[in-house]
């Protein structure tokens, strides 16, 4: 995982209402160490909104749950394509309780940071996980953990189920069977024709049977309906419950994290302020080292220069010394 992955996982895993400060700081962490492509790159990471932010906080909570979309909206589009009306009812019923269940479990991640749900937030992220159960793509999205907005899809069906699709008609009662020639005077009638007539289907006996079949299914589904409208209602209450305890430790949360957040402000005005005092100091070191090197090389060059000198005038003082060497013996002779 990259430097980048990192800081990406760790801010949209927080809350949105600290995302820029943090964003922010990272981004100039980045710049401090020298690497300002990676300070570029986070600064272009969005703040999710509220909704989003929900959805990351699920997908980090239950490592199954991308699993758990792939599997339910691939069954949902398989039935779809099939026209398989009882599994399609099955799984339809299956994905609204599975929205319930983690719409409700959103709600109670969220608690601990104090960060307040409002009906809008509660649709958005329904129409989200609606979404991604019935496109492929947005459910790679959602399951990224890194959603920034909410999603929603306005489409018939599934993503990918054929627009071309077609519903089997409605069954059309089979027309009466003509009734037989009257037989000619001259001739005997044939009894056993007579008894294999069978009478005509009556259309409107067939229509009031398909529709108490209907009216069956709704009743039905009605059911179901309401099962799965009672265990919403008891995951909600003690959804409730739960939130009631833990509303005042939220505040407490909230109140030690706002002086965490100002003391940490506080420390990095004077790091910032300690750094430009640094800076300052290395510009001036930096110049009294540029100066001394120069000094430096011109004492070389003097000392070369000198020491040429010396040479010079030992050189001297020896003939110097060989002159008055031979002026002394010459006298000495005289």
């Amino acid at each position: 995982m990259s430097e980048l992955d990192d800081v990406a996982d760790e801010l949209y895993g927080g809350p949105p209402g600290v995302f820029i400060e943090h964003r922010d700081a990272a981004a100039k962490a980045a710049r401090a160490d020298g690497d300002r492509e990676l300070a570029k790159q986070i600064t272009e990471l969005r703040k999710p909104t509220v909704s989003a932010w929900l959805m990351n906080l699920l997908v980090r909570d239950d490592p199954g749950f991308a699993d758990q979309v792939v599997a339910l909206g691939e069954g949902l589009r398989d039935a779809e394509r099939s026209l398989d009306g009882p599994a399609l009812r099955e799984l339809s019923t299956q994905r609204r309780a599975l929205v319930r269940s983690l719409t409700a479990r959103a709600r109670k991640l969220a608690a601990p940071a104090g960060q307040r749900i409002g009906d809008s937030v509660t649709q958005e992220l329904d129409a989200t996980l609606t979404a991604a159960l019935a496109d492929p793509e947005v459910a790679r999205e959602v399951t990224s953990g890194r959603l920034t907005v909410a999603r929603e899809y306005a489409g018939f069906g599934s993503a990918d189920s054929s627009a071309t699709t077609t519903r089997p008609s409605r069954p059309t009662p089979p027309a009466p069977k003509p009734k037989p020639a009257e037989p000619d005077e001259t001739e005997k009638p044939a009894r056993p024709r007579l008894t294999l007539v069978k009478p005509a289907v009556d259309p409107e006996e067939a229509r009031r049977a398909r529709a108490a079949e209907r009216q069956q299914r709704l009743r039905d589904e009605a059911d179901r309906a309401l099962e799965i409208a009672d265990q919403a209602l008891t995951e909600a209450r003690r959804t409730h419950d739960a939130t009631q305890e833990v509303r005042d430790e939220s505040a407490a949360v909230l109140d030690r994290a706002e002086r965490a957040a100002q003391a940490a402000h506080e420390e990095e005005d004077e790091l910032v302020t300690a750094l430009a005092d640094v800076r300052r100091r290395l510009a001036a070191a930096g110049k009294a080292a540029t100066i001394a090197d120069k000094d430096v090389s011109q004492a070389q060059a003097n000392l070369r220069h000198d020491e040429k000198e010396a040479t010079t005038t030992e050189r001297a003082l020896q003939r110097a010394e060989r002159v008055r060497d031979a002026a002394a013996t010459r006298r000495d002779e005289l």
